[in-house]
């Protein structure tokens, strides 16, 4: 805990340093001279970033050009903030393979700090990505935002500020987010529509919701799988809800731990989920938000979910009522929502000819310490709610190790 708190109290030093540092002055000779690196960028270039706080005015763009390193001389000596940005939604666009950006900032952009989209090979590296004004509606997004790509990797950044998700990963594959520390976000991580990820050894703390994985209709790519969470610290996820209403993270209830949203064969082991005063961890599927699709392709359901060998502790403060998801648990259960939670709801797809849910779709939760369970009856609308954890108590074949070839 000692350790906790330190590393706590050095982010929120160096958080304020950042944030004294972003009143520099434009230099538009620097400005020029940066964007025109960008724009005459050859494969395999490094652009090197000197150290200082420098301010800009215009989205920065790298568009089709292999195999680029953007490269500054640390996350708290090459600071790039963009706040009063005139030109442009995102601090960096970027559509280009082989891209590693490392050891810098971005701050403040208008909308999204560093977007990377339809792009193979992505690494982000010992960044300091977000908004200096913390929890605020006015704030982009998403800090880092891989969408579309082949081969992530997201490791050891300082994300925070984002009025929807801090690290997002969407519709993308073959994905790791490791050792990043994730707060003051809506939600933390969030892993959207994606096939293939492992995310883990992070801090995800005093967000709204700690880590996400959802799957969504009406996307380009549908009905993501196979995504592993282990060993990260999820810690104290009570910052109120900041987001955009109406959104599908606007709806997540401040004191969220983990949500598992209409995916399926995710592995969620070894965590320190501790502190989240609304609910621990639950499994739902998307008919828990009361919202209607029209996409024939989308699967609602959650199947193949396992949740074991974690440590878990909940908060000791009242549900959040505020949203959709906080108002279903607190009809439920009041200020006592159970540590983990499903919704009870199944594909008939899913189930044997005998009406029994097949082996690799069932939800399993298991040796997760002295904790409590309900099984909402969603679909029966509660009459047959349950907190017989014995029908959850299975397993399911672990999950592979995902691997990248990235620099």
């Amino acid at each position: 805990m000692k350790q906790f708190l330190f590393l706590v109290l050095a982010t929120a030093l160096a958080f304020t340093s950042c944030k004294n540092n972003t009143t520099a002055k434009v230099d538009n000779a620097f400005e020029k001279e940066l964007q025109e690196k960008f724009i005459n960028a050859k494969e395999g270039d490094v652009i090197e970033l000197p150290e200082g706080t420098f301010t800009l005015t215009r989205s920065l763009i790298l568009d089709g050009i292999k195999n680029v390193t953007i490269r500054g001389k640390g996350k708290d000596k090459t600071i790039l903030s963009f706040k009063g940005q005139k030109d442009g939604a995102e601090g960096l666009r970027i559509t280009a393979d082989g891209i590693v950006m490392e050891d810098f900032a971005v701050l403040d952009a208008k909308g999204d700090c560093i977007k990377v989209q339809d792009a193979t090979n992505v690494t982000f590296r010992r960044l300091k990505v977000g908004w200096t004004s913390l929890h605020d509606t006015k704030n982009g997004s998403y800090s880092t935002y891989p969408v579309g790509c082949t081969n992530v990797l997201i490791e050891e950044c300082d994300v925070f500020g984002s009025a929807d998700a801090g690290v997002y990963v969407g519709q993308s594959k073959n994905i790791i987010v490791r050792k990043n520390n994730v707060h003051d976000n809506v939600a933390g991580i969030e892993i959207e529509n994606c096939t293939g990820a492992d995310v883990y050894e992070n801090i995800s703390t005093n967000n709204t919701g700690g880590i996400l994985v959802f799957d969504l209709p009406d996307l380009q790519v549908k009905n993501g799988s196979r995504c592993r969470l282990f060993n990260n610290k999820i810690i104290s996820n009570n910052v109120p809800n900041f987001g955009v209403k109406g959104t599908t993270v606007g709806e997540i209830p401040a004191g969220t731990g983990v949500i598992i949203m209409a995916t399926n064969q995710c592995e969620v082991s070894g965590n320190e989920i501790s502190g989240n005063n609304t609910v621990s961890a639950c499994v739902i599927s998307f008919m828990a938000l009361n919202k209607p699709f029209k996409d024939s392709i989308y699967d609602p359901y959650c199947g193949g979910i396992s949740i074991h060998d974690n440590k878990i502790t909940r908060g000791t403060g009242v549900t959040d009522n505020s949203v959709v998801f906080g108002k279903m648990f607190s009809a439920l259960f009041g200020d006592k929502v159970p540590d983990l939670v499903t919704d009870g709801a199944v594909n008939p797809a899913y189930r044997n000819a005998d009406g029994s849910i097949k082996d690799d779709q069932r939800i399993c939760f298991r040796n997760n310490g002295n904790v409590t369970f309900s099984n909402m009856d969603l679909l029966g609308k509660g009459k047959n709610r349950s907190s017989d954890a014995s029908k959850f108590d299975c397993t399911q074949q672990a999950l592979t190790e995902i691997k990248l070839n990235v620099q």
